[in-house]
């Protein structure tokens, strides 16, 4: 079940946000109105993310905020099942392309009821759904023996090894089911991608408020070099091709955003930074809303 707008947020393009005697452009309107449609459209006919249980319920979509992004249109989404929930709705984020081209979806929460068999439900669905390389929300122990797996004051972070690569290529689909490639290139000069895969953790905190931008994090060689996230929106450029079996990132999902990790909930994804031929990593530190220093060579 698809619901164009339910009792959320304001949306932060409509009329009601403008200064008094500005007027919002028809066209962009128009626009924004496309990309929630295609967007609720993406969730709804592919609701894997959600897990068995929940992806085979009647579920009701609702658009929360929708944000232009440059040429592209980010939408905010709220899922929950349709009858028998009173609890909190789940949330994602999908980001359409100009042409209604759904380029990337980030899972940020999931719903979340008050009753006890609903919240045993949700646990299961979390341990069956870490598999799964996308933002997710989970409920989540404090673990022991991982030197990756470091904590902050109001954070836990884990941080894989960097992944040295050429080029990401990877896929999306539009409304229509087509499929739609993007790449990221490397800079050149023999320079390369270091991919880290970060999983923020809030264990403690109501809700953490998180700014991932260049400098949410600090790659550290061990020549002492220090380097800073790619913006992997902009970075992301539509491919008319297929995509390069050798550069093939099927599950890639990048941090890139502003986002409120509310208590015992967690986010997922992939940092990207520029680095240069025979780079070594030593460790990266976590910078945005707390400091966590994880070291590659412990």
């Amino acid at each position: 079940m698809v619901d164009e707008r339910m009792d959320g947020p304001a949306n932060i393009d409509s009329d009601d946000a403008l200064p008094a005697g500005v007027r919002a452009d028809p066209d962009d309107h128009t626009a924004l109105s496309a990309a929630e449609t295609a967007a609720l459209a993406y969730v709804d006919g592919d609701r894997t993310p959600y897990g068995g249980p929940m992806a085979r319920r009647d579920l009701s979509f609702e658009v929360l905020e929708t944000q232009r992004l440059g040429a592209d249109v980010r939408v905010r989404i709220g899922y929950r099942p349709a009858s028998g929930f009173s609890g909190r709705s789940g949330e994602e984020w999908v980001l359409v392309g100009p042409d209604r081209d759904v380029r990337t979806r980030e899972l940020i929460s999931r719903p979340k009821d008050s009753q006890p068999w609903v919240l045993i439900a949700i646990a299961t669905l979390s341990v069956i759904a870490a598999v799964i390389l996308i933002p997710l929300v989970i409920q989540r122990s404090d673990p022991t023996g991982d030197p990756l797996y470091r904590a902050g004051r109001t954070l836990w972070m884990r941080a894989s090894q960097p992944e040295i690569v050429d080029e990401i290529q990877y896929g999306g689909r539009t409304l229509n089911g087509d499929s739609v490639n993007f790449r990221i290139a490397g800079p050149g000069n023999e320079w390369n991608l270091a991919v880290v895969h970060v999983s923020l953790f809030n264990q403690t905190s109501q809700q953490v408020s998180v700014n991932i931008n260049e400098e949410a994090a600090t790659m550290v060689g061990v020549d002492g070099k220090e380097y800073s996230p790619l913006n992997v929106v902009t970075h992301s450029v539509g491919m008319s091709g297929p995509i390069d079996p050798r550069y093939r990132y099927p599950d890639f999902i990048g941090l890139w955003r502003s986002i409120v990790i509310r208590a015992t909930e967690s986010v997922a994804g992939m940092l990207i930074f520029e680095v240069p031929p025979d780079f070594e990593a030593d460790r990266m530190t976590w910078k945005a809303s707390d400091t966590i220093a994880i070291g590659f060579r412990d």
